[in-house]
């Protein structure tokens, strides 16, 4: 323990020193550059998360090492390889789990997904005032191109009772305490714009504009009826929420207005699912302004129980390279707290059980909180080690470090050290 405490000491004062240390490759005198980043060091919260005392079911983590969660079980044919790394299973098979881990039952958010009976053409015969149009008013808004599972009016209270009755009681009987809602896009990016009633009118909801405050109302206001209810049956919602910041495509978006709605949503789940994570499955990873949003939104809500799912550009996780893999491991020991899980997969292999050796790392418990330096270095100490992220995409950093440091793969590190842009380094010390 003496030597803990030591170690400990030894890392808190390099992290403090690493701000008068740390500068841009490219900057001025050293003695100007540690001045100006001394001065512009910005310490992030450290305080224990409280436990939890909902009275929910949810997933009880360490507050050291890697807590992992899984995305689908359908290719773990042995449970028993989550023990001491997996403690939460997102859609699982079966809502029975080997002590320590929670299962969820799936379904989506606007759609009738997991339930492939009820078809576009029943809901049209049976409930055709339910189904969501686009602006055509002829084509479903169909969700990802899919048209196996219609979109629904999840407004109305007959297709909210219909939810409830139909997917979520059933698997509250059968024994699942957690219900892991999929596809919660705070944007109108599938062009939903209104339903018929009863007399074959059009209803006219929304506007062709993405991102239509009607439509970040109707999805907070859905989120919220079904937290409720859930919690009324003593459930729990894990709620897959997409960070439109950092995709690459139409759907991207960094307004205030919607990074508000997404703040809500968030709010309302009881486990937060980040699909995007710091990779997107993009070999480039998630830098820049992107990462400062993502980073504060998980900080913000650093308390909660969440999972950051990061999918690497690769068919499997071995595949991808040893950086990335450390710049995941990296990132998540600079924003995790006791709740924060986290996920990595390849492309195709997010089902199985992944047995990735950069997960092992345990560095003990965080000695400080993230701090973050004026020059964008980002760095936290742990009582046997540290992490490191330069989250910039194209500016090479510095770091001082005493002594010789060895991060995931072996790789050793002493003195004026460069941090390349786009890298995360998980460094213990030599002895």
């Amino acid at each position: 323990m003496k030597r803990i405490r030591v170690l400990a000491t030894v890392i808190a004062g390099l992290v403090t020193a690493a701000g008068a240390g740390v500068s841009q490759t490219a900057s001025a005198a050293p003695a100007a550059a540690a001045s100006t980043a001394a001065s512009s060091v910005a310490r992030t919260t450290s305080a224990a998360c409280p436990p939890s005392n909902s009275g929910l079911t949810l997933p009880q983590t360490p507050d050291h090492g890697v807590s992992q969660a899984q995305i689908f079980d359908r290719g773990v044919t042995d449970p028993s390889v989550y023990a001491g790394h997996v403690y939460y299973v997102w859609g699982s098979l079966s809502p029975q789990q080997p002590q320590g881990v929670v299962g969820s039952y799936y379904m989506t958010a606007f759609r009738n997904a997991p339930l492939r009976t009820y078809t576009y053409d029943w809901f049209r015969t049976n409930h055709p005032t339910w189904i969501e149009y686009t602006a055509d008013r002829t084509t479903p808004a169909w969700e990802f191109g899919n048209q196996v599972y219609t979109p629904l009016d999840v407004a109305n209270p007959e297709v909210r009772q219909w939810y409830f009755t139909t997917i979520i009681e059933p698997a509250i009987a059968a024994g699942y305490k957690v219900i892991a809602v999929d596809n919660i896009g705070l944007r109108n990016d599938f062009k939903m714009s209104g339903h018929y009633d009863a007399d074959g009118n059009w209803v006219q909801q929304f506007s062709d504009d993405p991102d239509d405050a009607t439509f970040f109302d109707y999805v907070n206001d859905w989120l919220s009826y079904l937290s409720g209810g859930l919690h009324a049956r003593g459930a729990a919602g894990a709620f897959n929420i997409t960070f439109n910041a950092s995709l690459h495509d139409f759907s991207q978006d960094k307004t205030e207005a919607w990074l508000n709605a997404t703040r809500k949503a968030i709010a309302t789940s009881d486990i937060w699912l980040n699909e995007q994570g710091f990779t997107v499955h993009r070999p480039e990873n998630v830098t820049d302004d992107e990462w400062s949003m993502m980073y504060d939104l998980i900080r913000e809500f650093r308390c909660k129980p969440m999972v950051i799912d990061n999918k690497l550009p690769t068919d499997t996780w071995d595949q991808a390279s040893p950086e990335q893999r450390q710049w995941v491991v990296a990132n998540y020991l600079l924003y995790r707290e006791r709740p924060t899980m986290m996920v990595m997969t390849g492309l195709k292999d997010y089902a199985q059980y992944n047995d990735i050796p950069e997960l092992d790392v345990d560095l003990g418990r965080p000695v400080t909180g993230p701090i973050g330096h004026g020059t964008g270095l980002w760095l936290r100490s742990y009582q046997h080690g540290m992490t490191v992220v330069n989250p910039s995409s194209t500016a090479s950093r510095q770091l001082i470090l005493p002594g010789t440091w060895t991060d995931l793969h072996g790789v050793t590190y002493s003195g004026r050290t460069t941090v390349p842009p786009n890298t995360g380094l998980v460094l213990t010390p030599t002895h």
